[in-house]
């Protein structure tokens, strides 16, 4: 106690502060939030579709990049032309889809889906997967499906 008492009044109340603000930051970590703790743990969270803007789908893909795009795009997505992927019947390479909001699903971060107009999500569904997402500039959000699909058209060089 003889040794407080040589201390000046300014460090004194610096450790005063010190020891409340511990004690406050303490108590406040321990306090449960009371909409949480009445809300059963397994219960499930919020759906996705709650979040589709009016007049637009979220159409769920086959990504054949799906782990190269985990370590590239954030939690939630990104924006991405999307490109048929190529496969034993057809050459890769056919965009189908320009500037498109690519989500990840929040209960399955390795599964994808795109946020597309609700009139054009047959479009992009007359197209078979897998597809490659190349992800895109995030400033530039404007949509649009390929108009038509378009056959693969092969050049033979002659010598």
């Amino acid at each position: 106690m003889e040794k407080w008492r040589q201390f000046k009044i300014e460090t004194k109340v610096l450790v005063i502060g010190f020891l409340l603000l511990g004690a406050i930051a303490f108590l406040s970590s321990q306090k449960k939030d009371p909409d949480t703790s009445s809300q059963d743990s397994t219960a499930p969270s919020k759906s996705v579709d709650t979040f589709i803007p009016r007049g637009t789908v979220l159409v769920p893909l086959e990504l054949a990049n799906a782990e190269s795009l985990s370590s590239l795009v954030g939690d939630m997505g990104g924006v991405v032309d999307l490109y048929l992927a190529a496969n034993e019947t057809r050459k890769g390479g056919l965009k189908v889809g320009s500037k498109l909001k690519l989500l990840r699903a929040p209960l399955n971060p390795q599964q994808y889906a795109v946020l597309v107009k609700d009139s054009e999500s047959t479009r992009l569904l007359s197209y078979s997967g897998p597809f490659i997402a190349v992800v895109q500039n995030p400033d530039e959000r404007s949509t649009g499906i390929a108009q038509e699909k378009r056959k693969s058209v092969s050049i033979d060089y002659q010598n």
